[in-house]
């Protein structure tokens, strides 16, 4: 049941890699809006995600808080004939505190001198050797994602981190991959106020079976923040679970999102989505109960001379 605990963090962490849109008032479609790729430009971000999850039941209740904070960049290295771009994803610093209700405190930051102690250090390698390394990504326009080249020290240091057989094929170069393939935000063909359309990620893990989030994002309109003109999407997220060892049920859950595109520069500006799943795990004849509360958030950062 721990690896309930930790179970979205690989997919945040592979959005995380890759990133992680006027038109009138009322509902006609407009012009294309596209991520806009010029050999040699960097876009930076900075992606936090707050999580805190509850469990009772069966094993006695717990309560474990973590803050994860991401800097990322990604630079393009060349621009195809059809538009698409071959990106350098790098993360470029990482730090994550977990504390739980009994009073345990563990901290890593990947910029940090001193070797982190406790259960940080056994995240450590996989943490360095992320940041170490670059990843390959290939992108079109709209953001679908073709191609992705995980570099073998991130693939190794996956495979022999604590805890990898219960993160299934998310600890694997070819499931990693897949992640960070299902994680991008791919933009509508043309712009429609009201339209709907939906994002599915699965993902393969031991003993809970296939987990499978469907996002559904809304084109709101356009909006100005700061003399910026901005695209609105909202997002929400759905979770289910399906084909495991024990029965997860979900018997509520909710979210509520925003993304907002800057279609003059291509880039996405900024993102937030907060989610609450209530999950019931039952094995065994005996039953757990999960609250998890986070909140994921992306936000291009200025470059600085």
């Amino acid at each position: 049941m721990s690896s309930l605990v930790t179970l979205f963090r690989p997919q945040v962490l592979a959005c995380s890699l890759l990133l992680l849109t006027a038109a009138a008032s009322t509902a006609r479609a407009a012009d294309a809006v596209v991520w806009k790729f010029t050999p040699g430009l960097t876009n930076r971000f900075q992606m936090s995600q707050d999580t805190k999850v509850t469990k009772t039941g069966a094993g006695g209740d717990m309560s474990v808080d973590s803050v994860l904070t991401i800097d990322m960049s990604w630079t393009v290295k060349e621009v195809k004939p059809d538009g698409s771009a071959i990106l350098e994803q790098r993360v470029d610093r990482m730090r994550m505190t977990i504390s739980t209700a009994d009073g345990m405190k563990s901290e890593i930051d990947t910029d940090a001198k001193e070797d982190p102690q406790g259960q940080a250090a056994m995240a450590a390698p996989l943490l360095k050797a992320i940041t170490g390394h670059a990843f390959i990504v290939t992108m079109t326009p709209r953001g679908e994602v073709t191609d992705v080249v995980v570099p073998e020290a991130v693939a190794e240091a996956l495979k022999n981190q604590p805890g990898a057989a219960q993160m299934g094929e998310l600890a694997s170069a070819a499931g990693f991959k897949k992640m960070v393939g299902q994680a991008s935000f791919v933009l509508p063909e043309t712009l429609e106020v009201g339209k709907e359309w939906t994002s599915t990620a699965e993902a393969k893990l031991p003993v809970v079976g296939t987990q499978t989030a469907v996002t559904t994002y809304k084109y709101e309109g356009p909006l100005e923040t700061d003399g910026t003109k901005l695209e609105k999407f909202s997002a929400k997220v759905e979770v289910s679970f399906a084909g495991g060892e024990v029965t997860v049920e979900v018997p509520s859950q909710e979210s509520n999102g925003e993304v907002l595109f800057n279609g003059v520069e291509g880039r996405l500006e900024q993102s937030k989505i907060s989610q609450v799943t209530n999950l019931k795990i039952a094995a065994a004849g005996q039953v757990v109960e999960q609250k998890i509360e986070q909140t994921i958030g992306v936000k291009w950062v200025p470059n600085v001379d």
